[in-house]
């Protein structure tokens, strides 16, 4: 997860982020990485990956515990935050659970997502019942992609998953009552179908950022940022754009100086809490304040 211990990480705003312990590998041979085949994800489109015998790489048995097929992805990092989609479908008989590693820009891990990561979703329209994970990450800057692994675990290979019936699923679907019918127990695989969608989103997961800042304390009840930006506009005047203007600016600097105090306490839950409430307000300087910031410590 680390080129050193400060080198690289990830911020999370939903989904658990795993980062290393001291049994953890925290680096992956970067000659290794630079003879994958990545494959470049169009921006906001779909590509599907079919993962056999032939993707399986050794250097990933260290987080994977066998030497599983590997999906290996290019995503351009100059697009602003990012939601990464990847779904595994479920086929008739088996099922690939996924695992993933981001690494950013110098191939440094800067999270990991578990098996846990990735949630059931049951067959919807022409959607069959897949295993989904949603990342919402934000490149730092100065990189031109970041880098995406997909994997199975030795651990998860020997479980089993039930899966609705198909006859349920129709039911379902067609406003009836489901049938008596028992579910159906699917084998996961060490190979299966993996799909990755790339669009813009909103994200507080930030790569690229230095690790250090994590080591502060948890954020403590504070008042609501609510309250504090809403005392100007009790300052009423005959010129409503004057005091929309007004606002705005005090706003802005409120946002701006928590953000700072809120990083130099090391309190990184705040500060991000800080910038997006005040880009709810159509705010940006407090995000790059945060960038910034972070990016040199």
């Amino acid at each position: 997860m680390k080129k050193t211990l400060f080198s690289t990480a990830l911020l999370l705003a939903n989904m658990l982020v795993v980062l290393p312990s001291a049994a953890t590998p925290n680096h992956i041979n970067s000659t290794v990485l630079s003879q994958l085949n990545w494959k470049d994800v169009p921006y906001s489109e779909t590509l599907t990956t079919t993962l056999n015998a032939q993707q399986k790489q050794n250097f990933i048995v260290p987080f994977a515990g066998m030497e599983s097929p590997v999906a290996a992805y290019r995503i351009p990092a100059n697009q602003g935050t990012l939601e990464i989609r990847i779904a595994s479908p479920v086929a008739k008989d088996h099922v690939f659970i996924p695992s993933a590693i981001v690494l950013d820009s110098q191939f440094n891990i800067a999270a990991r997502y578990s098996s846990s990561d990735f949630k059931f979703e049951g067959e919807r329209g022409l959607q069959p019942n897949r295993f989904v994970a949603e990342l919402n990450l934000t490149p730092a800057p100065n990189q031109d992609y970041i880098y995406l692994l997909v994997y199975t675990t030795a651990q998860d290979v020997q479980k089993t998953t039930m899966v609705p019936h198909p006859a349920k699923s129709f039911a379902k679907a067609t406003g009836k009552q489901p049938p008596a019918i028992a579910d159906i127990e699917v084998k996961h695989s060490s190979y299966g179908e993996i799909s990755v969608n790339v669009t813009a989103a909103d994200g507080t997961r930030f790569i690229g950022i230095p690790t250090a800042i994590f080591s502060g304390k948890k954020s403590e009840p504070s008042q609501p940022v609510g309250q504090a930006v809403s005392q100007p506009v009790q300052k009423t005047t005959t010129n409503t754009k004057a005091v929309v203007t007004a606002v705005d600016k005090e706003t802005e600097a409120y946002f701006k100086q928590a953000v700072t105090n809120a990083l130099k306490q090391n309190d990184v839950n705040r500060a991000l809490n800080l910038v997006n409430e005040a880009e709810k307000l159509g705010l940006t300087s407090p995000r790059k304040i945060f960038l910034q910031q972070v990016s040199s410590k």
